[in-house]
Parts: structure tokens; C-alpha cells; sequence
């Protein structure tokens, strides 16, 4: 008897610590993932050469994954979410591996683009399963910390997609090979995530039926006001991010008289600074005990940033501007995230009210670096391309000031001002 009560304490520590196993397996590819994706700003200069894009196309492969994502995110989150999580990312696990070698393999620019479609699909699977996982396996109190160590991972991937791609191109003779290192690394990450990733046994999603509207995880987008406000908000901060992420190492070359691997190295701060501040967003407003001044506050700050970093010539400047940019540019990330789990929403409904936000933001995106390059075609000049989506961001002060305060001892189920219909 005694034997088994130890087990048993033994098998339910297990249960509760497992979780921390489950995310660290999904986490590694989250380091991978955003590499293939923002990895372009730092190829596109060879790439332009090679498959002979020009600024219009090169704004569209900038914008492809924003476009991937808001075509795909709502559908997957209602959808897919039915599924178990383990097997859904572990096949887009799969397909993001067999799309990293294809862009690899990319004759021109219109395969290259289809690829990076095609990859976003990967992306939005692996995001609502994330949802499902944090929900299933861990409780109200560490939202916000998981969800902020969620975020800052993904950011990391940002970092060392700008960092190191450079350096990347320089060992394996140019960026096709990147391409297929990194589809060889996701290729073993799915392996890894085979062999540790898990539902939690107790928790079945597959028991929400869809076949009537009244249980659809789809109902939590009607008759409420928040979960719009938090998707629109960014949109404008998503449209100058995907110009920076694709534009800036080209303008930084034209302008700064530096090398690719300064400038790649350089670029980092801008990452650097957006994964501090995606790691700590989240407990840094648990400790202040408010949310919204983590949203509206980047977005009067960031058109500010933008413009100064858009026309300064001073390399040191540069450096500071885009750890300030970084910061601002991911700090309310988190933070909105964690509002969404703040409502108190089931498992699946939480997955469609982060869809929302993951179809709805990414269109700021995909406007963003098109625009920068139309604007250049026509003027002849990258910076006034950037300068003129400076002051979208503000976006986030309208969002902020709009949306209530979700800090609760319990969770939110309702808004009662945002649920009468």
C-alpha cells in the first residue's frame, strides 16, 4: 500500500511537470520555423540577382508569409483544432521540412513564392496546436509566463534567422543551402517530436462537436467586442514589422556602407530587442497588474523610432534605434496573447480567438512590404518606400485605449459590456 501511494504521488508530479517536457519538444521548432521566414531580408540581395526579382516582387516574398497566415489561421483554428495536437505538428512538421527544400530548389520567383505559401500553412498548424497544448497542460496563473516564454521563443527563431543567416550563406556556398540545412533540421525536430510530444490523457478536445453552431468553438467570434479590437489593433505595428524585417538590410547597405555580415550582425538588435521584450512582456504586466499600457504605449513610441531610424546615417544610432524598435515591435505581442487567454475561453475557443487575431493581423503585414516597394518603383528611393509606413503602428494606440482591463484573481468568461447583442 505503501508502495503504491508513492507511485501514485510519483505518476501525478510526473503529470503535472510533463507538460514543461511537451512544450520544450514543440518549442525547438520554433526556434527553426521563423529562420526560414525571416531569413529572406538577409538572402534577398542574392536572391534578386539570381532569380531576378524585382522591388515589387521582392515586396510580395517579404509579404507571403502574412499572406499565408491570414488566409489560413481562422479556418485552421476551427478546423484542425479538432485533431490531436501531437499528430497535427508532427505532419506540419513534415511538410515544413519538404517546403524548406523546395524554396531551396526554387528556379524563379514564382516557385519561391508558392514554397513560402505553402510553408505559412505549417506555421498556422503548429500555432493553434500550441493553444490547445498551453491550455491543456498548464493553469490561469501561468498564462502568462508560458505564454510569454512561448512568444520569446518564436522570437528567438527571429534572431537567429538575422543573425546567423550570413554567416549561414558563407559555410554552405550561398542560401539554397541554407534552405536545405535548415528542412534537414526540421526533419529531425519532427523525430524529436514524435518521441516526446503528448496530449494531456485527461483532457479530450475531440468531445466539442461541431456538427451544430450552438458548439462550435467558432460561436466566441459573435456578440464580442474584445476578441475584434485585439485582432484589428496591431495590424498597422504588422504592416511597418514586415517592411523592416524586409527591406531594412537592403537600405542598410545602400546607406550605411557596410558589408552583408555587418549588416546582418547589425540587424540582430532589432530581434534582439523584440525577444527581451517578448520573453518579459507578459510577467512585466502580471507585476504592474495592468495590460493595456503594454500595448498603446509601443504604438505611440514606434512611429517615433521608425523615422528617426529610417533617415539617421550614424551606424551607432542605427544600432540603438533598432533595440528600441525591436522592443516596442514585440513587447505588446505577449501581452495581447495573454489577454486572450485572460477570457477564460475553452481550449478550442481560445485556438479561434487567437486565429482571429493570426488572419486578421498578418494582412497589416502582407500591405506592408508591397507598399514599400511600390513606393519605390515610383520614387526611385528605398527610404521614402520605408518612411512611408512609419507612422502605421500607431494603430496600437487606438487598440489599447479601446480594449478593457482583462487582469482578473479569476478568469474573464464574458465581458458583459461586449456580449449583449
Amino acid at each position: 500500500m505503501h508502495f503504491e501511494n508513492k507511485s501514485s504521488r510519483f505518476q501525478s508530479v510526473l503529470s503535472h511537470n510533463y507538460g514543461w517536457i511537451v512544450m520544450s519538444g514543440f518549442w525547438m521548432s520554433s526556434l527553426v520555423i521563423p529562420m526560414v521566414a525571416v531569413s529572406l531580408g538577409i538572402m534577398l540581395p542574392d536572391m534578386t540577382v539570381e532569380l531576378s526579382i524585382t522591388p515589387i516582387q521582392a515586396g510580395l516574398l517579404g509579404s507571403a508569409f502574412f499572406i499565408g497566415t491570414a488566409t489560413a489561421s481562422l479556418p485552421a483554428s476551427i478546423y484542425l483544432s479538432r485533431y490531436s495536437p501531437k499528430k497535427v505538428v508532427a505532419l506540419a512538421l513534415l511538410m515544413a521540412a519538404l517546403l524548406a527544400f523546395v524554396q531551396g530548389n526554387a528556379a524563379n520567383f514564382y516557385i519561391l513564392m508558392l514554397a513560402r505559401l505553402l510553408f505559412t500553412l505549417t506555421m498556422v498548424s503548429r500555432a493553434q496546436a500550441e493553444i490547445i497544448l498551453i491550455k491543456q497542460w498548464f493553469g490561469l496563473r501561468q498564462f502568462a509566463f508560458v505564454v510569454s516564454l512561448a512568444v520569446g521563443i518564436l522570437s528567438s527563431g527571429n534572431l537567429l534567422g538575422v543573425g546567423i543567416t550570413a554567416w549561414l550563406m558563407d559555410i554552405f556556398s550561398g542560401w539554397r543551402n541554407v534552405y536545405y540545412f535548415l528542412g534537414i533540421v526540421l526533419l529531425i525536430e519532427m523525430f524529436i517530436w514524435i518521441a516526446v510530444g503528448k496530449d494531456k490523457p485527461d483532457i479530450d478536445i475531440s468531445i466539442e462537436p461541431d456538427a451544430n453552431e450552438d458548439n462550435s468553438p467558432s460561436r466566441v467570434l459573435f456578440g464580442n467586442k474584445t476578441v475584434w479590437i485585439l485582432a484589428i489593433c496591431p495590424t498597422g505595428a504588422a504592416l511597418a514589422f514586415g517592411s523592416v524585417m524586409t527591406f531594412w538590410p537592403t537600405y542598410a547597405l545602400e546607406t550605411l556602407n557596410l558589408d552583408l555580415k555587418t549588416v546582418g550582425l547589425l540587424m540582430t538588435l532589432f530581434p534582439v530587442g523584440g525577444t527581451v521584450a517578448s520573453f518579459l512582456g507578459g510577467p512585466l504586466s502580471e507585476k504592474a497588474g495592468q495590460r493595456k499600457i503594454f500595448i498603446w504605449l509601443p504604438g505611440l513610441l514606434l512611429p517615433i523610432i521608425y523615422i528617426f531610424l529610417f533617415t539617421t546615417t550614424s551606424t551607432t544610432v542605427t544600432a540603438t534605434l533598432l533595440l528600441l524598435a525591436g522592443w516596442n515591435a514585440m513587447i505588446w505581442v505577449p501581452v495581447l496573447r495573454t489577454i486572450q487567454f485572460d477570457l477564460g475561453f475553452a481550449p478550442r475557443e481560445t485556438a479561434v480567438v487567437v486565429g482571429l487575431s493570426m488572419t486578421i493581423i498578418p494582412v497589416g503585414g502582407a500591405i506592408g512590404p508591397p507598399m514599400v516597394g511600390l513606393i519605390q518603383e515610383i520614387s526611385g528611393s528605398l527610404q521614402y518606400g520605408l518612411l512611408g509606413i512609419a507612422l502605421f503602428p500607431i494603430t496600437l494606440v487606438v487598440g489599447g485605449l479601446l480594449i478593457p482591463e482583462t487582469i482578473q484573481p479569476e478568469p474573464l468568461h464574458t465581458i458583459e459590456s461586449d456580449t449583449d447583442v
